[in-house]
């Protein structure tokens, strides 16, 4: 029998390259995984965040019942994408909707707008409450942009139409035939209309303006403006005059009332209520002096003399004629007594009495 040897198998060279393979693999798939895997998933994850952050900050903070729907939709969708590719297309979709439901937006802010007034609400007038739930409905329903551009001119036509019909009716209940008209932007203005007047204004303006107005028939109070000669010269009773409030501190003049009556008109006591007149003829001279203030009185207590001086409308005569000759003293001290409505009066008083180092009212004749 032939006994051969068994040879020994040396697994060094083997394990060596079984470890230096290994190695190689591993330096490999480091360096893919840091250098292409790793960077591709963090890059990944980056677009689906910063996808987030856009539909977030564009479709989540529109406001439109459809824009928190498709918000919270994309949201989903960006949150199981599997590539960022379709990270990528889910953004177009958003960016579009955004787009749509932005015009959605405008046009139900716009109703929100054209259906409450200064002085008129939805809450206050039926017509309003059912023109803003009807145009509501309708742009909830559209799908697309063109769609509500194309919509647009009809929430014009039926908030103008609608703020008309309510105030034609209003003005037609009214029985005087002089009503006042308020309206409000940053500050309040008012005047005097006729029911004619005033349903033809309303006739042909857009809802923008009828928005801001009121027709009443207020009561009315008579509060004194003190001005002078100077500024006034051409105002006298019965003169229509437009009502101003001047700001001294911003230099601004602002209207308040359009078309006021004069009434009364009272000069200063220590203006015109003095008369020294000489009259000369040849060589003599008379002098005459008299105390106006104190011969109306002694007129009212009774004595005969000064009664039989004509002493009505003096004041206003004396002003008349200074005028007449286009000669005046111009720092006479007038008070005019107006007429408006209680509230505007209330204004005028309190400029008048309380703010006349702040603000001053001034009067400027109408020319008919």
């Amino acid at each position: 029998m032939i006994i051969i040897a068994r040879r020994e198998i040396d697994f060094r060279p083997i394990i060596g390259a079984v470890v230096v393979f290994g190695i190689i693999g591993a330096v490999i798939f480091g360096i893919y995984y840091f250098g292409v895997a790793k960077p591709a998933a963090e890059e990944f994850e980056q677009a689906k965040l910063s996808a987030l952050n856009q539909i977030n900050s564009t479709l989540a903070v529109i406001g439109t019942d459809q824009a928190s729907d498709a918000a919270s939709r994309y949201s989903a969708e960006v949150q199981d994408a599997g590539s960022k590719n379709e990270v990528n297309a889910i953004l177009v979709e958003v960016a579009s909707t955004a787009q749509l439901e932005q015009k959605r937006k405008e046009l139900l802010d716009e109703v929100a707008t054209a259906t409450n007034g200064t002085y008129f609400t939805t809450a206050d007038v039926l017509e309003l409450a059912a023109l803003s739930q009807s145009l509501k409905e309708k742009i909830n329903t559209m799908t697309s942009r063109s769609q509500m551009e194309a919509y647009e001119p009809q929430i014009d036509n039926q908030a103008a139409s609608t703020w008309r019909t309510h105030f034609t009716n209003l003005i037609g209940n009214f029985t005087a035939s002089r009503i006042a008209m308020l309206r409000m932007n940053s500050l309040r203005y008012g005047e005097w209309m006729s029911k004619d007047d005033a349903l033809a204004y309303v006739a042909g303006e857009i809802w923008q303006t009828l928005r801001k107005l009121k027709f009443e028939n207020p009561s009315t109070v008579e509060v004194p403006v003190l001005d002078t000669f100077q500024r006034t010269p051409t105002i006298k009773p019965n003169s229509i005059v437009k009502i101003y409030v001047y700001d001294i501190a911003t230099d601004n003049m602002r209207p308040i009332w359009g078309n006021a009556t004069v009434g009364s008109v009272i000069y200063s006591q220590s203006d015109i209520a003095t008369i020294e007149w000489a009259l000369t003829d040849g060589a003599t001279t008379q002098s005459y002096s008299v105390n106006v203030w104190e011969s109306i009185k002694a007129a009212a207590a009774g004595d005969a003399d000064a009664a039989a001086v004509a002493w009505q409308d003096y004041g206003v005569d004396v002003m008349d004629r200074a005028r007449s000759a286009n000669i005046g003293e111009y720092g006479v001290s007038v008070i005019y007594v107006v007429e408006v409505p209680d509230d505007i009066g209330a204004e005028i008083t309190q400029y008048e009495l309380h703010m006349t180092s702040a603000k001053d009212v001034i009067l400027v004749a109408i020319v008919e």
